[in-house]
């Protein structure tokens, strides 16, 4: 048989709940709704399913964390490349400031032995400019003594003069004073027939007429040459009242000249 239970007080009731835990879920399905006496069940399976998301969560913390360990580590060993490659990189650099010193204290030499070699340079040009006209003046002396001792045959040669005769320089200055004294020529056309470096006299063989050779003798005939004999010409003519002939002896002649001293009725004559 059943025990009997009397209920006269709250606490009876209490007692008889502890007694009997059947009644006690009895009175709760009673007292509380469905959502309420499921509510412990799914805050159990409310708090698992957190407690999974929790450990999910802390797994991938301890990945990143395990992630974030790798790359402090790729950090570090790219912190020590880094620093080796700076520190190869300085290295470097001081030896190209180094070479580069180097190279400018070589340029620097080099530069001061092409300053040297262009003062010999020059130095050697001012020489070989100085012997260029010594040869050039030896040159044209040997013209000079060539045709002075050979006048009369190329005149007889080359133009048709006989009786060739080389008028004496101090005769010459004595005749042009003279003209001077007299007005018919001027100090200056004085000097100017004196610079010639031949006057002859002669005959022409063709019209036996007595005429002067002026002569400028230059081992290259330039347009100099030709201004300078047809001037003293001029003045020649002015003295003597004879036809003066307007001679260039020379070995160099270009064919523009040549052409222009057939134009200026200018003779010339080209030794070999």
């Amino acid at each position: 048989m059943e025990k009997e239970y009397i209920i006269k007080e709250f606490e009876d009731l209490l007692n008889l709940l502890r007694e009997r835990p059947d009644y006690l879920e009895k009175l709760r399905m009673l007292i509380l709704t469905k959502e309420l006496l499921e509510l412990p069940v799914k805050f159990e399976e409310f708090r698992k399913e957190v407690n999974q998301r929790f450990d999910e969560v802390d797994r991938r913390f301890e990945e990143i964390d395990r992630r974030f360990d790798e790359v402090d580590k790729r950090f570090e060993e790219s912190d020590k490349k880094f620093e080796a490659f700076r520190s190869e990189v300085n290295q470097r650099f001081e030896e190209v400031d180094k070479r580069l010193e180097k190279l400018e204290k070589g340029q620097e030499e080099i530069k001061q032995k092409l300053e040297k070699h262009d003062k010999e340079i020059e130095e050697i040009k001012q020489i070989l400019d100085r012997h260029e006209i010594s040869i050039q003046e030896l040159k044209g002396w040997q013209l000079e003594h060539k045709v002075f001792i050979n006048i009369c045959s190329y005149l007889g040669s080359y133009i048709g003069i006989r009786k060739c005769k080389i008028k004496d320089k101090s005769e010459l200055l004595e005749e042009l004073d003279e003209y001077v004294e007299k007005g018919i020529i001027t100090e200056e056309e004085e000097n100017d027939v004196i610079e010639l470096d031949l006057i002859v006299s002669g005959i022409l063989k063709g019209t036996k007429e007595e005429v002067y050779v002026a002569i400028e003798i230059s081992y290259k005939i330039g347009n100099y040459d030709i201004e300078r004999v047809i001037r003293r010409k001029e003045i020649l003519e002015k003295v003597y009242k004879k036809k003066v002939i307007p001679l260039i002896i020379g070995k160099e002649i270009s064919n523009k000249l040549k052409s222009k001293l057939k134009k200026l009725n200018v003779e010339f004559v080209l030794i070999k």
